[in-house]
């Protein structure tokens, strides 16, 4: 084993029994996110920080997926057109590796933050059971909205406006 895989594999294990400890977040309506456990494409940490104060969405999707491709889209549109106002979007590939997000921005050129959770650790600490799925958190940090299966421009748009 190479001293790349070694670490590696430490992180994998590490990861494995941090997921395993304490009482398991949920992502609840009213209550504030869990803590996010996933990188940017620099390999650097993703923090629900870096949005304070902010609306941000935090879309869940898989590389394969076909709704999760459709709907890039409909969320860039609606980021794009509610920017200015502070709402922010978070694109989290959960399972893939940095060549698919890569190839999704090549494609599809979002203006939106995009980040990898390899491990699937985000995913399971936010409750997701199906792809896509997307939550909206209010400035404050508190989930205002759960939305499962693919989003439509419209029903995104109705999420967020009343929280800008």
């Amino acid at each position: 084993m190479s001293i790349g895989s070694r670490s590696l594999a430490a992180a994998i294990f590490a990861a494995a029994l941090l997921a395993g400890c304490g009482d398991r977040p949920e992502a609840a309506i009213g209550q504030p996110p869990p803590v996010l456990a996933a990188l940017d494409l620099a390999g650097q940490p993703v923090h629900l920080g870096d949005f304070a104060g902010r609306v941000l969405v935090v879309n869940f999707w898989l590389g394969g997926c076909a709704p999760c491709l459709s709907e890039v889209p409909a969320i860039d549109a609606v980021y794009r057109a509610h920017r200015d106002q502070g709402l922010a979007v978070l694109s989290i590939n959960v399972g893939g590796n940095p060549a698919v997000v890569r190839r999704l921005i090549a494609e599809t050129h979002p203006a939106y933050d995009l980040a990898l959770d390899q491990l699937g650790l985000t995913a399971s600490r936010y409750g997701v059971a199906a792809f896509p799925t997307t939550l909206v958190i209010d400035r404050g940090g508190v989930i205002r909205a759960r939305i499962p299966g693919e989003l439509r421009k419209d029903q995104l748009a109705g999420a967020v406006r009343s929280l800008l």
